[in-house]
């Protein structure tokens, strides 16, 4: 009977911790968009709260944001609404980003967390029920352009979300993961942890240890298994160490494809009296950031701009940028009408039928046995469109809407793509040898 109780306790706990781990909307573009940009926020912090400034209010006018969902109720600042980074993002929506967008066209999320930290969940086991959350999972699934904005602990957690991914073999959604911004995050650990985890430490006869500093976390609302979690490397912290040598071949596997990763550390102390940081720059360091940003605050402001020029705010606004620069600059090219199909199969097949060239976000596309000959040789309408798109499906599906005889099938979560022909007729003026498709004998040269 006690070990049917403990299985029930382990069983609830364990609900408990995957149902405190979700994500939130907070803004969405009315019709619709393919870049999302998602917040994750610190030990101790929450969804919208680390988010919003403790020192500015928003404008009468400004359009505010809640997370009505894990953070409900109106925060409040000097009775009015404290400002937040998602109304920045809407006084800025104007900006300019490359591939015709706007900052207003970006939709925005923020995961939360907030009710696993205090609990036994590793910042680890975050990572890993994040990588499975349904939400989570859903946006890598919808949008082509995936970005991070992560603050402190939200870091380690979201880098160990993605490496499961990577770990998983769900390449598709990787692929549409573009940036990552990490603020302040703690990949090599934070000196601070050092001292907390050891402070006061003593063991009590048949008692388990027990250590002042856990009371502190307790007591404001941090998670105790979180801070020791973020002891530096010299501490002997296998936990971070496996995860920069798992994060570095997340990023060695992107080469040639699009991925920023940016990232940005504090220069003002946390308490200056005694000239104490959370996470300085050393401490900074992962794969992929071969630059990191000073920002002039402590690591609890890093996360709360002021104005749409406030240096963070900038930051983020140049890595979205950056990162969304990289997918056009790698993009499908554009294909003339004049051009054969064939040439396009070619070369779409030219790495041992496994294409992942930069810009086809890890797409994949098949041609039926039976149309290989007719889709490799097949002509196109001779009009004066341009055939083009971002990713292979968008450029297949532009040629088929004027080349009736030509067919694709598309798997959008796995983006898969099948490719055949239908009622293709051959050109008078080809020959056995080398044969000439078109879907309209118009078509034929």
């Amino acid at each position: 009977m006690p070990r049917i109780g403990f299985l029930i306790f382990l069983l609830l706990a364990t609900i408990g911790q995957a149902a405190a781990i979700g994500v939130e909307t907070i803004r969405k573009h009315p019709q619709g968009t393919d870049v999302a940009l998602i917040f994750v926020h610190g030990l101790g912090g929450g969804p919208c709260s680390t988010f919003e400034s403790a020192v500015a209010n928003a404008n009468d006018g400004d359009r505010t944001f809640e997370c009505p969902r894990y953070e409900p109720g109106k925060r409040l600042l000097n009775g009015k609404p404290p400002l937040s980074w998602f109304t920045i993002f809407e006084r800025d929506r104007a900006n300019p980003l490359p591939g015709g967008r706007t900052l207003g066209d970006v939709d925005l999320y923020t995961v939360s967390y907030m009710d696993a930290a205090p609990a036994t969940i590793s910042a680890t086991g975050i990572g890993e029920s994040l990588a499975h959350n349904p939400e989570f999972l859903r946006i890598l699934d919808e949008y082509n352009n995936v970005l991070f904005v992560a603050h402190s602990l939200g870091g380690i957690v979201l880098r160990r979300a993605i490496v499961r991914l990577q770990l998983n073999g769900e390449q598709a959604r990787l692929d549409r993961i573009i940036g990552v911004g990490l603020l302040g995050s703690p990949s090599e650990g934070a000196p601070l942890a050092d001292l907390v985890s050891d402070w006061g430490c003593w063991v009590p006869a048949i008692m388990r240890k027990v250590c002042w500093g856990e009371y502190v976390a307790q007591w404001y609302g941090a998670g105790w298994h979180q801070i020791a979690d973020l002891k530096t490397l010299d501490g002997h912290n296998h936990l971070l160490e496996g995860l920069q040598t798992d994060w570095g071949t997340v990023v060695k596997k992107r080469q040639g494809k699009s991925l920023l990763v940016s990232c940005a550390y504090e220069t003002v102390p946390q308490i200056p009296t005694l000239k104490l940081s959370v996470v300085e720059r050393i401490y900074t360091h992962t794969a992929g950031c071969f630059e990191q940003e000073a920002i002039t605050q402590n690591h609890t402001d890093l996360s709360k701009p002021v104005d749409v020029e406030d240096n963070r705010h900038q930051w983020l606004r140049r890595t979205i940028f950056d990162a969304l620069q990289a997918v056009e600059d790698n993009k499908v090219r554009t294909w003339s009408p004049s051009e054969p199909l064939g040439e396009l199969i070619d070369h779409i097949q030219s790495d041992a039928h496994q294409p992942r060239l930069p810009g086809a976000l890890g797409e994949s596309v098949r041609v039926r046995s039976e149309s290989e000959a007719e889709v490799n040789a097949l002509r196109l309408k001779p009009d004066s469109r341009n055939h083009g798109g971002p990713t292979w499906g968008a450029l297949l599906k532009s040629i088929a809407a004027s080349n009736s005889c030509l067919k694709v099938q598309s798997d959008r979560r796995r983006r898969e793509f099948e490719v055949w022909t239908e009622r293709a007729v051959a050109c008078p003026t080809s020959n056995e040898r080398s044969p000439i498709f078109a879907c309209d004998p118009r078509f034929c040269p």
